[in-house]
């Protein structure tokens, strides 16, 4: 590669001897100074500086076509990440209100349950008693037929057939049985729990046993003592309980 030179004097000192005389005047010939292929690697390395300066300059003026500095963009895509964070984070509190909202309804529906069964319980107790039943038999006559009483959505007992397979049929409002029906018919079906009122008829004394004096008969204080399964065998056995 050979330049021409005006002055040589303004060059440095190491480069001054490799100006040369010709027609056209003084040349400087850097073929001297380095090889061909070295010059031609200098000239190769500062054109691909240069073509990276123009895509810098081209990027640049993409950036400033946004309206933004490159720094501004990292910045906002920064708070967009923050954002998803943020949104799972507002979904997971939002699962656990909804999670202990659930609870505190399904703790709610108990506890309601708990009160209606009390209710219920109760209020067949009372109708038991009003049927006849020894206040010995009451708890355990409500336990046997507590599997049969349901409720409706307005919280008032549904009385189930005793196969559990509908509604028992007596005289409710609408056709099914009120717990009264369900006292006469539990009363019935174990009568040695039902008090002796005394009636007579058929042969049978008032206040006797109708001719079966070898019946078996247990004190309160004796009753009390016994546990459910004993208690429902002697009201099996045609047991009596007596005051005493």
């Amino acid at each position: 590669m050979k330049i021409k030179i005006e002055d040589p004097s303004a060059l440095p000192e190491g480069l001054r001897g490799l100006v040369a005389d010709t027609d056209d005047g003084k040349v400087l010939d850097l073929a001297q100074l380095a090889p061909t292929s070295e010059l031609e690697k200098f000239k190769g390395k500062a054109l691909t500086a240069q073509n990276e300066a123009i895509d810098r300059r081209k990027e640049l003026e993409a950036w400033k076509g946004l309206g933004e500095t490159p720094e501004a963009v990292q910045e906002a895509l920064k708070n967009a990440g923050k954002g998803k964070k943020d949104d799972g984070e507002h979904e997971r509190i939002v699962q656990q209100l909804k999670d202990a909202h659930a609870q505190e309804l399904a703790s709610r529906d108990e506890t309601i349950t708990k009160m209606r069964t009390t209710s219920a319980q109760d209020a067949l107790k009372a109708e038991l008693s009003k049927a006849g039943v020894v206040p010995e038999g009451l708890d355990l006559l409500a336990g046997f037929a507590a599997s049969r009483i349901q409720f409706n959505d307005d919280g008032t007992p549904k009385v189930l057939s005793k196969d559990g397979s509908g509604p028992m049929i007596g005289n409710g409002a609408n056709g099914g049985a009120t717990l009264g029906d369900l006292a006469k018919e539990l009363a019935g079906s174990i009568p040695h729990l039902v008090k002796d009122g005394g009636k007579g008829g058929s042969g049978k004394q008032p206040g006797s046993d109708g001719g079966t004096p070898d019946q078996k008969t247990v004190t309160r204080a004796q009753w009390d003592t016994m546990d459910h399964s004993a208690r429902a065998e002697h009201s099996k056995q045609g047991g009596k309980v007596v005051d005493g």
